[in-house]
């Protein structure tokens, strides 16, 4: 007689299939193991209420929770920060209106792993959630580059440009000279505060990012994306500053998340709403 307990191993059969993908839907996850799309609904459900799943549910996509990293290698990686911040971000957008977004870092881009866009009345699309902003053209990507640390700067700057010269051939006085603007950049972000990319065009929509740092690094970035014509003058200001708690409430979030993981205890408090 098998001791395999069905439902189980369908469920470690979801995770596998979840973990080599940064988001799933039900149809992309029906193909991966080839379960009932009604079977699948109930064992999400499950992985769902157990927290090693969260849902956008606008979009119908589905992603892994940190707590399914307590099962190998424990709890600390950036997902766990998004997990801790997600709850922020919702509290703040229902509250304020204000649609915010938190990324990190993945593969030289900042990949948004949670947004509270579908909470906002004045969002400028239904979800940000799977976005890959580069290093430079985008405001959390300015956000993460501005003030990292030297040395993942300095790694950062090289892959920026190796790019550069894997798609038009620069040569080394050229790549010197974009090495140079990025150094501008950088510059002007730190002295503004705050990562910026402006709208492009009438009824376009703008970001302002900042960084959420933990011991000195850059752990994650917090944004808000709205139309352009809310970010001028006291627009701006006001947008700002809720951007500001926002990062100020995840960091308070984060500090006994830090001790816990020096003291080496897996337990982090939230005082936010569920």
């Amino acid at each position: 007689m098998s001791e395999v307990i069905g439902p189980v191993a369908r469920a470690l059969d979801v995770l596998r299939a979840m973990n080599h993908q940064p988001q799933s839907t039900l149809l992309s996850l029906h193909h991966a193991t080839g379960l009932p799309k009604s079977t699948l609904h109930r064992l999400l459900a499950t992985l769902r209420s157990e927290g090693y799943v969260r849902v956008d549910v606008v979009r119908g996509r589905y992603t892994l929770t940190a707590k399914v990293r307590e099962l190998s290698e424990g709890y600390g990686e950036p997902e766990g920060v998004v997990d801790i911040a997600a709850p922020v971000l919702r509290h703040i957008t229902r509250s304020t209106g204000l649609p915010l977004a938190i990324g990190v870092l993945d593969q030289g881009r900042i990949v948004v792993r949670y947004s509270s866009m579908p909470y906002s009345p004045i969002g400028s699309e239904h979800s940000t959630i799977g976005h890959a902003h580069d290093l430079l053209r985008s405001g959390m990507g300015q956000a993460f580059l501005a003030w990292c640390s030297e040395t993942q700067r300095a790694r950062l700057m090289q892959r920026l440009l190796l790019d550069i010269s894997d798609t038009d051939g620069s040569e080394w006085p050229k790549m010197q000279s974009v090495e140079m603007q990025v150094r501008e950049a950088i510059a002007a972000t730190r002295a503004r505060g705050y990562g910026f990319r402006p709208a492009e065009g009438r009824g376009a929509s703008a970001t302002l990012a900042l960084p959420v740092l933990m011991d000195g690094d850059v752990v994650a970035v917090v944004s808000l994306t709205t139309f352009g014509a809310l970010l001028v003058q006291d627009g701006l200001q006001e947008c700002l500053a809720v951007l500001q708690r926002c990062r100020d409430d995840v960091m308070h979030l984060l500090a006994p998340h830090r001790e816990a993981a020096v003291n080496g205890s897996g337990s982090v408090t939230r005082n936010v709403e569920p």
